[in-house]
């Protein structure tokens, strides 16, 4: 129970004078009135006996007189009874008997006027109590006021500091002409709380400027303990996990939604191979329980500053900014391609076009169609006007300017794929079989994204065909939507495969054959593919063939026709 200083003070200076008085009065009783009430006793016992002789020589002395006036005859010789004849006939040795029990009385009266002079004592006692007690309660109001009001402010506003609240000040009187030590103590107090709110706002402006920066680096950043607690994180971070933690959660709650740390013989975890197994980088990646299909990167370093902490920070980058630079790089590259075809071949073709539709004019007009040399002239100028056509296709399929919310023909971007790879597959000894649905289906979004996308699934397939094969495609309604499916007679994929083949940087088995490609184009198609709207899918049997299904399906991207 709290007892404040004052109450302490008070109390205690009270119980001090109660005790004194008790062992003052009990000792002035004991030593002063036991002594007067011997003394009492012993002169009554004296003046008893001293009365009873007296009443006897009283009693003497009235006989003698009463015998004397009996016989007036008798005469005592005053020389031969001296003391008889004062005690008969003198009147002040008669009177002397009244005067001695008179004295007596006023003894024993003496002795009553000093009770009542103890009884007086007791009183003054009391009140010298009182007018102590007044004194106390007066220097109680003093040490209070002087002190222990003082004192109190100062201990509720340390109080009030020790929650965090740095604004408030110890109340001083700038016009006390007296100060005392207490009001050094104040102004030291208000200098020092001060100097701590200024340096706290220090130290939050560095922190604020320190969040700042972390905040502006794209990827997400965090600083993890030894236990498992996150102690610093940027707003990346907090949007890949889904929402903002306080600080001193731990990495597996935000990040997997798990109440307990991830095993390292089941997964790996850079906490435990940076700080237990002494690794000074590691690089995985991982997907978050808040969105389960992006991919993310994860590069972490130790951070030691002290000796009694240990840390590591950690670097997240959402790996489909990288899909979406690939994508770019793709397309600024088909673009350059493209440009260079039209410049340097598209010319060239014009004009062995020119020359052949002048030949077919001056020397096959007047000839027959059923000729074989003018079936032939004129093959040769269909193929030529389709040569021409190649990369015109290919200025379509990477013009990137176009809006994402335009309608897009899958059936026309399909072929116009099969357009451009046509000649690669059938250089290969395979043939790509495309068999449309009599309606045609429509997405919402970005021709050449689609394209893209389309062409990594066919080159896929291309590279998964070691010898003669075939890849069919084919769009098909569904219950809310359509699918189209992409069927080869290739290698096939591993069943313990299959989970990772949409995970940027990883390559099945038809690509470790090969000996090429850079693991992305399946992770570029998926994210491509839920950009529209859909959801891709793969079912395979190793060493017969693969097939991969695009659906789209009851979602905002399906086009109205």
């Amino acid at each position: 129970m709290f007892l404040s200083l004052n109450r302490k003070i008070v109390y205690s200076i009270l119980g001090l004078f109660l005790i004194s008085s008790l062992v003052f009065t009990f000792t002035f009783y004991i030593a002063y009135s036991s002594k007067i009430e011997k003394d009492q006793l012993a002169s009554i016992q004296r003046n008893q006996q001293y009365s009873d002789l007296l009443y006897r020589t009283a009693n003497f002395i009235r006989e003698l007189k009463q015998l004397l006036n009996q016989h007036p005859e008798f005469q005592l010789n005053p020389e031969e009874y001296k003391n008889l004849t004062m005690l008969a006939y003198d009147t002040e040795q008669s009177n002397f008997i009244i005067n001695e029990q008179t004295a007596i009385a006023e003894r024993s009266k003496n002795f009553d006027e000093q009770y009542q002079t103890i009884s007086a004592g007791i009183t003054i006692i009391a009140v010298g109590a009182i007018l102590l007690s007044l004194f106390i309660i007066f220097i109680g109001y003093l040490i209070s006021r002087w002190i222990l009001i003082p004192i109190n402010k100062m201990s509720q506003i340390s109080e009030e500091v020790g929650k965090g609240n740095l604004d408030l000040r110890v109340p001083i009187n700038p016009h006390t002409k007296y100060p005392d030590e207490l009001d050094n103590l104040a102004t030291t107090l208000n200098l020092m709380l001060d100097n701590l709110q200024s340096t706290l706002s220090e130290i939050r402006s560095r922190e604020l400027f320190l969040q700042a920066i972390i905040d502006s680096i794209p990827d997400g950043i965090r600083v993890i303990d030894e236990d498992y607690r996150i102690v610093i994180a940027n707003k990346n971070y907090y949007k890949q996990v889904g929402r903002k933690y306080p600080n001193g959660h731990t990495c597996y709650t935000a990040a997997f939604k798990s109440k307990y740390p991830c095993d390292p013989q089941h997964s790996r975890c850079p906490l435990y191979e940076i700080l237990h197994l002494g690794k000074k980088n590691v690089n995985i990646i991982q997907q978050f329980s808040h969105n389960p299909n992006r991919h993310l990167s994860v590069s972490a370093a130790p951070l030691f500053y002290d000796d009694q902490h240990k840390y590591i920070i950690e670097s997240i980058r959402d790996l489909s900014d990288d899909i979406d630079f690939s994508h770019q790089q793709k397309l600024s590259s088909l673009g350059f391609l493209s440009s260079s075809i039209a410049h340097e071949i598209k010319n060239q073709l014009g004009a062995l076009r020119m020359i052949l539709e002048h030949l077919i004019d001056k020397y096959y007009a007047d000839r027959p169609d059923s000729s074989e040399d003018k079936k032939m002239i004129n093959l040769l100028h269909s193929e030529l006007i389709n040569a021409i056509e190649v990369p015109e296709r290919l200025l379509k399929l990477t013009r990137g300017g176009e809006s994402s919310d335009k309608t897009i023909n899958c059936t026309a971007g399909i072929n116009d794929v099969l357009g451009i790879l046509d000649f690669e597959a059938k250089s290969k000894g395979i043939d790509i079989i495309f068999h449309p649905d009599e309606h045609d289906y429509y997405l919402s979004g970005n021709a050449a994204d689609f394209k893209i996308a389309v062409i990594n699934i066919i080159l896929n397939a291309i590279k998964a065909i070691p010898e003669k094969g075939s890849i069919k495609i084919t769009i098909s309604p569904t219950a809310d939507g359509f699918q189209i499916s992409f069927a080869d007679t290739g290698i096939g994929i591993a069943a313990e495969d299959i989970p990772y083949i949409f995970n940027p940087f990883f390559s099945d088995g038809s690509q470790k054959k090969n000996g090429r490609g850079s693991g992305l184009g399946l992770a570029i198609t998926k994210s491509i593919v839920e950009k529209l709207g859909g959801t891709i899918s793969v079912v395979s049997t190793p060493g017969k063939g693969s097939c991969f299904m695009l659906s789209f399906s009851g979602n905002k991207k399906l086009a109205k026709k």
